[in-house]
């Protein structure tokens, strides 16, 4: 999720010409309201968020509609009634089953008003239901009604696992490679990947994959994932395919309370002095287990030395395969 805490932070998606996509969503402040239906108009948008991926509604920035992109900063909510602790009890009030997961930042407009950033979270006990009776996902950059399967499949989120691989450089997102006098590769530095289950529902059994441009060097393996092999599909980037499996026992299920030792695991890598500049680079990960198969896109955007790790749910992300 975006870090929007302040009037820059809008201004800078604005500067950037950040478009909407299926986790951000802009709004001019005039949308929240506390009359003609605009309350129900919140509800609808935030419940698709969370019957969807997950996201953003983003209320103080104008829309150019034609161009598909922000156009400016606006002044903010005029009505002083409209707060905080107002958004979260209509949401609390009126969306059915309550969501969890729903964080709501104040913005100063440093007009006298405040613009909000409402972030949810992808829902594990929806579907959610909007004040109409209906159900809303985010589709085609809207919040459109649900069809019957899609609402079974939601209904599913709660009785099966929901794995994930999260890549992270150790501490962050961030990492700063670094290069030995005349050397073409990098130090060798380690990526962690770590599977997590967003539902009650523990897993017993995965198969996780990592899947790295294939001109990023692999110098040495590192246990338990094994390089299998690589994918090619033009014209998306060669990819070399990295393996895990997690099994209880003798390791530990894979549960939401807290994550296991053997759930950890590094793939060490080299990053060549021709990715340094300004590149963007292709990551993916899938996991498969009962009931399970998820693949998702990652990113990597290096500028100079600095390596940069974009998320699924991030906008950034340009998305292949």
């Amino acid at each position: 999720m975006l870090d929007l805490k302040k009037k820059s932070d809008l201004q800078r998606l604005v500067d950037e010409g950040l478009e909407e996509s299926l986790t951000l969503d802009y709004k001019a402040s005039p949308s929240l309201a506390r009359d003609s239906g605009k309350p129900e108009e919140l509800c609808k948008d935030v419940s698709a968020l969370a019957n969807s991926a997950g996201g953003q509604l983003v209320y103080g920035i104008e829309e150019d509609k034609a161009a598909g992109k922000p156009s400016k900063v606006d002044d903010g909510v005029v009505d002083p009634k409209i707060t905080k602790e107002w958004i979260e009890q209509i949401l609390n009030s009126k969306v059915q089953p309550r969501m969890d997961g729903v964080r709501i930042e104040r913005i100063d407009m440093e007009t006298g008003k405040f613009g909000y950033v409402i972030t949810v979270q992808q829902s594990q006990i929806g579907p959610h239901q909007a004040p109409d009776g209906k159900y809303y996902k985010r589709f085609n950059f809207q919040s459109v009604p649900m069809h019957d399967y899609e609402i079974r499949d939601i209904m599913r989120r709660s009785t099966t696992p929901d794995l994930h691989v999260v890549l992270s450089f150790g501490s962050g997102n961030k990492f700063t490679v670094q290069y030995a006098s005349h050397q073409e590769l990098s130090q060798t530095f380690l990526l962690d990947c770590t599977v997590i289950n967003n539902s009650a529902t523990p897993a017993t059994f995965a198969i996780v994959e990592v899947l790295i441009d294939y001109d990023i060097v692999n110098p040495f393996a590192l246990d338990p994932f094994i390089q299998v092999g690589a994918i090619d599909q033009a014209p998306a980037p060669k990819l070399r395919i990295f393996r895990r499996t997690i099994s209880a026992p003798p390791q530990l299920p894979i549960f939401k309370e807290a994550v296991a030792d053997s759930h950890k695991a590094q793939i060490a890598l080299q990053l060549p002095s021709s990715f340094l500049g300004s590149t963007y680079t292709h990551l993916q990960t899938k996991i498969m287990a009962q009931g399970v198969s998820r693949h998702e896109d990652w990113g990597i955007i290096t500028k100079r030395a600095t390596m940069e790790l974009i998320p699924p749910e991030s906008p950034l992300l340009i998305k292949t395969l």
